[in-house]
């Protein structure tokens, strides 16, 4: 039977819109607009011979609960496909993709939206925190003559597993620090080894000669492993069976530096652009190392699988924020009215940036400007245009076909495939000098930003910094404060969403999950938080978060 369903999206509600675009779909059933129970309807529906309802087990994270679904005959989807779409809604909204299978039944799950989903689970507000709160961090940060007061960071996943990784450390021999996260598709893999090894790049990128000929002596005799000084979470994973080949790698970098360094200028911009590029470099030289005539098996999996990055480099007042893919960094300022405002510290490297896809375009031939970018992804796939590892759309097509092919299948090399590389992981570099409005960088994956925008973010911070003077009596900062400073200092504070949680990390994410307007929906965050592993990532990414506080 041709053109059922592949994946069934996963549409209806107790009522509302969503629960008149399902009923619709059922042959003869119209609503003229008016709200139905699409629970009801279709259950009627079923009842007619149609399908047998049955009880659907799944696990999360409060254990197993049950859900209701029925088993639908074959020509009840040939029914609904047949059925009439109303003009308004899209075909495509409903149909998520066709694809020729054999006839098999296949089943319409009892859930809905996250917004609509209420009343289905049991979720106390106590077991929602209990889930935010797992991967939250605070630190406090006590070095001297730094910038950086504070940081906070959390987050929440949408895969299993968690795709993300975060990173935050202060280095050894300079007076940096560095915060970072990492965004990982097809794995985890490629995430995990750029947050482990990106900050000792850039590290031993940024020393002086005079430093590096030192660092090198303590590498050679084993009185120095690492250059930086990670600050991490007990559940933070480590690959601890991989740390020699990350060491070797590292001592190598410092070696080729001390060789090519020289007293030149001090460009810190280049500075991080190099040390994203060697990272690149060396997973790919690790992956392609043969030992008895096999390839590194992990190396493999680490460049197959890719990863987007957005580093923060903080030294005395001067911040530099260097992406490659689609993370962002947002800088809060707040301005002598008290009023926030978000500054954009990087620039998302996907089909909507306009002089991205100029880049790419003009780095092939004329007769490509079709392909290399299309269905606003590269070569029809990828979303991120920069990125770490993904060497499916790096390496030549006779190295795909050499080592790839073996381990991946045949079908690896994307179509129109013609000129490689189409893909980079050189960051875009922005420099900024910190002023004493400038208050805080929140560094987010796009899971966060699919849900808000950040001046919304920005300004969720800003109502958790007053969450202090909430606590107690109000007291104005000067005794000659006009009584309209006064009025808006004071409507401004009744505005503000109450804090649930004590790290502005968590804020966010519970925000993005669970807001609206200005308020927590209990309801909303406990459904989202709830959906199976089969579902979840059809309504929202992983998403991690960390906010750097500055003194």
């Amino acid at each position: 039977m041709a053109n059922i369903f592949q994946n069934v999206r996963y549409l209806g509600g107790v009522s509302g819109p969503n629960s008149r675009r399902l009923y619709s779909l059922l042959p003869g059933r119209r609503t003229s607009g008016r709200p139905v129970n699409t629970l009801a309807a279709c259950e009627r529906y079923f009842h007619e011979g149609h399908g047998v309802k049955q009880d659907v087990s799944y696990s999360n994270d409060y254990g197993t609960s049950t859900i209701r679904s029925w088993q639908a005959k074959p020509f009840l989807l040939n029914k609904l496909l047949a059925g009439k779409f109303s003009s308004a809604v899209p075909k495509q909204e409903f149909v998520h993709n066709f694809k020729s299978v054999s006839s098999q039944p296949r089943r319409f799950f009892q859930t809905t939206s996250p917004c609509s989903w209420y009343g289905h689970l049991s979720v106390s507000p106590e077991q929602v925190s209990k889930i935010l709160h797992r991967h939250e961090i605070g630190v406090n940060v006590e070095k001297e003559n730094l910038r950086v007061q504070s940081f906070m960071s959390n987050q929440v996943a949408s895969n299993n597993p968690l795709e993300d990784r975060r990173g935050a450390a202060s280095c050894k021999l300079t007076n940096a620090m560095m915060f970072g996260v990492f965004d990982g598709h097809h794995g985890p893999a490629c995430a995990q080894v750029i947050s482990e090894r990106l900050f000792n790049y850039i590290a031993a990128e940024v020393l002086p000669y005079d430093i590096l000929e030192h660092a090198n002596r303590m590498f050679s005799t084993g009185n120095l492993t690492e250059l930086v000084d990670f600050y991490e979470h007990p559940n933070d994973y480590i690959s601890h069976d991989q740390q020699q080949l990350f060491k070797n790698s590292l001592a190598q970098y410092l070696k080729d530096n001390i060789s090519f360094d020289f007293q030149g200028e001090f460009d810190l911009t280049n500075i991080l652009m190099i040390a994203f590029d060697r990272l690149d470099k060396d997973l790919t030289t690790e992956a392609l190392k043969t030992t008895n005539g096999d390839f590194n098996d992990e190396g493999l999996h680490r460049v197959f699988s890719g990863a987007c990055a957005c580093i923060a480099y903080v030294e005395g007042d001067n911040l530099y924020v260097a992406n490659a893919g689609d993370c962002q960094a947002v800088l809060g300022e707040q301005k002598d009215d008290n009023v926030w405002s978000a500054t954009s510290m990087s620039f998302e490297h996907n089909a909507q940036n306009s002089d991205e896809v100029r880049r790419i375009r003009s780095s092939h031939p004329l007769n490509e400007s079709s392909t290399v970018i299309k269905n606003g992804r590269l070569l029809s796939e990828l979303a991120p245009l920069r990125a770490f590892g993904d060497v499916r759309y790096k390496w030549s097509r006779t190295i795909q076909h050499q080592v790839l092919n073996p381990w991946f299948g045949t079908n690896v090399i994307p179509k129109n495939y013609h000129t490689p590389p189409y893909l980079i992981a050189t960051p875009e570099v922005i420099h900024h000098q910190l002023t004493p409005s400038d208050k805080f960088l929140i560094l987010a994956s796009d899971g966060l930003w699919d849900c808000m925008t950040p001046e919304k973010a920005v300004n969720l911070v800003g109502d958790f910094l007053l969450m202090s003077d909430k606590m107690g009596s109000f007291q104005p900062k000067s005794e000659g404060m006009s009584l309209q400073h006064l009025h808006q200092t004071l409507a401004r504070r009744k505005a503000a969403l109450w804090p649930v949680d004590t790290n502005v990390a968590t804020h966010l994410i519970r925000y993005a999950l669970g807001g609206v307007h200005n308020r927590f929906d209990h309801n909303r965050l406990a459904n989202t938080l709830s959906l199976p592993d089969n579902v979840v990532r059809q309504y929202r990414d992983d998403i991690t978060v960390t906010v750097v506080f500055f003194n």
